[in-house]
């Protein structure tokens, strides 16, 4: 009798010790969204305003004229020998303008420089005198770093956006060109490029 209760008190103790496991399963799928790419917009082009032009046709001297991409700042003129190579402001021009967004937050571009590249005459005789745009320079209105200068790169701020200016220095033609400037509009197209 006390053999049966043991074995009848093992098999209630296993009893209460056996449950199944109920395990179930499903499936997810994980994603992302890449977005490597930004806007970046022209608002104006640059422009070197009104001037008084004058290339040396005989013997290389050149005159510049340095537009700061700082709009605070005024624009300057030299010359390696006014008497044959020079440049007078009739009307101050503006900086280029350009808006970036959709950046990440807080991001750093990098600015990849325009080539230097001739300025020519739009309409004039084969030989009238052109002018090269070098040195440019940036200048940052809003972003992370807010009116600032600008070297290499520009920051955004917390909504991925900024703007800033671009200047730059105008040179005359040094090739001893066979005609000198005359009246008229001149221009060329430059690349900015920038990336993450």
């Amino acid at each position: 009798m006390k053999n049966s209760i043991k074995i009848a008190a093992l098999m209630t103790s296993s009893a209460l010790l056996t449950f199944n496991v109920v395990a179930e399963q499903t499936t997810f799928q994980a994603g992302v969204t890449v977005q490597n790419a930004f806007t970046l917009q022209k608002d104006s082009d640059l422009d070197f305003g009104t001037i008084r032009a004058k290339a040396d046709t005989t013997s290389g001297e050149t005159a510049t004229l340095v537009l700061s991409a700082n709009p605070a700042t005024s624009a300057t003129t030299a010359s390696t020998n006014a008497a044959l190579a020079e440049i007078a402001i009739l009307v101050p021009g503006t900086p280029a303008s350009f808006s970036v967004s959709g950046v990440s937050p807080f991001a750093t571009l990098n600015i990849t420089n325009p080539t230097e590249t001739a300025i020519a005459p739009d309409s004039a005789p084969a030989g009238t005198a052109g002018f090269v745009l070098a040195s440019p320079t940036y200048y940052v209105l809003t972003g992370a770093n807010p009116n600032s200068a600008a070297t290499t790169t520009i920051q955004v701020d917390a909504n991925g956006e900024a703007t800033f200016n671009v200047g730059g220095t105008l040179t005359t033609d040094a090739t001893t060109p066979a005609l000198d400037y005359i009246d008229g509009t001149y221009s060329g197209t430059f690349t900015l490029q920038l990336d993450y």
